[in-house]
């Protein structure tokens, strides 16, 4: 396990819940001790309370050192979820904390495309955040895609984005305030949003790079498994590194039950590896979908 020792098993109290559309919950949490480290792409074993025995294994959105919190964003699919979204402020439930290995950006990228689908957003978005906080001079661009409406305040964007129909610029105001060019795209018709699949403006946006750019950019992208696959490809088409993170269903999330194994390819040989402890972040060319 690469972060032996430093996963945190604690009680967190809820202080705020935020309802969106789509029965979609922000959930932020008192977490002196896994705020400190979370990183994006690591994930929490968070207990939903009611009568829910088993935790969810839930990505975070984001992690406040100086506040000691924790977000959580999700939709309420299942009883689990259901009854977390039911908590109120000052409850508290165990989060423990975090798990899993998580995006990591290498010293020789100096640009970063981020593409997340649905509840796989939170990882990508927070990835973003902590770039720009490390280096504000980053090249950052980010394509969401979500097919109810985007849990998140949206805005018209005045950052444009090579490649893309500039007459579709709806955008997420978290992404507008730090200056990272976003475009959102939906099969739903939302009113500024393509038409699509996200990995299309995507890809639109990467026929506008040179090849020396192309060296110099990294992609990370979490969601379903079929825009995993499809990112995969498009990173594969296109010759750029892409890193992505797993979505998998999981009974203990610290790789002693073995339920969320997904074939890998390393050192040229297929190997089973745990989503939990292994994962959840692993390299597009080592995935087998």
């Amino acid at each position: 396990m690469s972060n032996k020792g430093t996963i945190f098993e604690e009680t967190a109290e809820v202080v705020e819940q935020l309802r969106f559309e789509a029965d979609q919950f922000v959930t932020i949490v008192k977490a002196e001790k896994s705020s400190q480290t979370a990183k994006p792409g690591q994930f929490a074993f968070v207990e939903c309370g009611g009568n829910t025995i088993l935790r969810r294994p839930l990505s975070y959105l984001r992690s406040s050192k100086e506040d000691g919190t924790v977000e959580f964003m999700y939709k309420t699919v299942g009883p689990g979820l259901e009854a977390l979204s039911q908590i109120e402020i000052g409850d508290e439930i165990k989060v423990m904390g975090p798990i899993g290995n998580g995006f990591i950006h290498p010293s020789n990228k100096n640009s970063a495309i981020l593409i997340g689908g649905g509840v796989g957003i939170p990882p990508v978005l927070f990835m973003g955040e902590e770039l720009k906080k490390a280096n504000d001079d980053i090249e950052l661009v980010a394509f969401f895609g979500s097919e109810v409406p985007f849990p998140f305040q949206t805005c018209t964007s005045d950052l444009g984005i090579p490649g893309t129909d500039q007459s579709l610029n709806a955008t997420i105001d978290d992404m507008e305030k730090l200056r990272i060019p976003c475009r959102l795209s939906s099969q739903a018709g939302y009113a500024g949003c393509h038409l699509g699949l996200v990995t299309e403006p995507a890809s639109s946006f990467i026929e506008t790079l040179s090849d020396s750019e192309k060296m110099e950019t990294v992609i990370y992208a979490c969601g379903p498994e079929k825009m995993l696959e499809a990112v995969a490809l498009l990173a594969k088409e296109k010759q750029l590194d892409c890193v992505l993170s797993l979505e998998e269903h999981m009974a203990c999330a610290i790789g002693g039950c073995a339920g969320c194994t997904v074939k890998i390819l390393e050192d040229d040989h297929e190997k089973m590896k745990r989503v939990c402890v292994d994962g959840p972040v692993f390299k597009a060319e080592q995935i087998y979908f």
